[in-house]
């Protein structure tokens, strides 16, 4: 169980002029499940709200089932998980992003004190929805790191007054350049599917299951 939250704790951790990936490990666990660290310096991460949620535990599922039903036919190997730390870089400075979804492949043996989370390079897909606390970082900022980071591919999902229910999916791939282009958008009332597409597999999901639960 873990200990209750000590605002100490995290404003002593703010007060640091760099945050290592040694020092991350010693935060309270409290601490670090509220923050990402961008170039050795901590960002705190708001708690998203219930539509929030809803539609990012919808995106798992349905991205995990459609993951595992190409791992079976390619005989490949991917994990899929939610608010999951990706490392973007351990050097010069620490910086880690807790992406809403994220795709990655198989890592079947720890590598030092990342252990077994995945790093950037072997992402295939971030997920961001974007709630009121995070129009820029979503729309600007993760996307540049993002690419700069090499993950193929980056959707951000768009919610009616930044509060659900789901309005749109814009899917970004990555270019040979290093920046990303526009790979489709789709618009709740004008697509009949919110995703539709076959790469990085076949995968669609209609509206309602994208907001089933709210």
């Amino acid at each position: 169980m873990a200990e209750p939250f000590d605002q100490g704790d995290f404003k002593a951790a703010a007060s640091l002029p760099e945050i290592t990936l040694e020092m991350y490990y010693q935060l309270a666990e409290d601490v670090s499940k509220q923050i990402e660290v961008v170039d050795g310096s901590m960002i705190r991460c708001a708690s998203p709200s219930y539509s929030h949620q809803t539609i990012q535990h919808n995106l798992v599922s349905l991205v995990r089932d459609a993951a595992k039903d190409s791992d079976r036919r390619d005989r490949s190997c991917h994990r899929v998980a939610g608010d999951y730390d990706v490392l973007i870089s351990d050097g010069p400075t620490f910086h880690f992003r807790r992406p809403d979804v994220v795709l990655f492949r198989c890592i079947d043996y720890d590598r030092g004190k990342w252990e077994r989370k995945p790093y950037a390079s072997d992402c295939v897909l971030v997920i961001e929805v974007v709630s009121r606390e995070s129009v820029t970082q979503d729309l600007r900022d993760k996307r540049a790191e993002y690419a700069a980071a090499g993950i193929p591919n980056y959707w951000i999902v768009r919610m009616a007054n930044n509060d659900g229910p789901a309005i749109s999916v814009d899917r970004f791939l990555l270019t040979t350049d290093g920046s990303y282009t526009s790979a489709g958008l789709t618009v709740r009332g004008r697509d009949f599917y919110a995703v539709d597409v076959f790469d990085p597999f076949r995968l669609k999901i209609t509206w309602d299951q994208l907001d089933d639960g709210l």
